[in-house]
């Protein structure tokens, strides 16, 4: 299962680096979608079962996002651990700051765009969007039979 979890979450982020790819930022889960699935599931048959399915995948996933060279994980302290030693001196505490700053920045910013598009998914968002969202006439002329 752990394995299955590591090769789906690799070839996931392969798929989103790759400009051949449909697989797109928007198509991820944040929060949002993880606890519409968890709710999802635990109204199935078999709720516990998939619930500790979910919740081996998203272990897995963290701890490979959490590997990661990107200033703020644990992937970029290493990074910067290893640059450091091939140094032999720190690096510079302000270009440390901008950097740091920066990217968790960037984490947020991709974390709110997932959640945005998670909201969108839930179904009596949904139903307020159609119905309180004007449709341009082009729409409204695909809707009809």
């Amino acid at each position: 299962m752990v394995y299955n979890s590591l090769t789906s979450t690799l070839n996931t982020l392969g798929a989103l680096i790759s400009p051949k790819s449909d697989v797109k930022l928007q198509h991820l889960s944040g929060p949002v979608g993880i606890g519409r699935l968890y709710f999802l599931f635990f109204q199935s048959d078999h709720g516990w079962q998939l619930v500790l399915w979910l919740s081996v995948v998203l272990n897995v996933n963290l701890a490979i996002l959490n590997m990661l060279p990107i200033p703020v994980l644990d992937g970029g302290h290493i990074l910067f651990g290893l640059i450091e030693s091939v140094r032999r001196k720190p690096l510079n505490i302000r270009v440390l700051e901008y950097v740091q700053g920066a990217c968790t920045l960037l984490i947020i910013g991709v974390i709110v765009y997932i959640t945005f598009f998670d909201v969108q998914d839930i179904p009596f968002v949904k139903h307020a969007l159609d119905k309180y969202v004007p449709q341009s006439a082009e729409t409204k002329d695909r809707d009809l039979p």
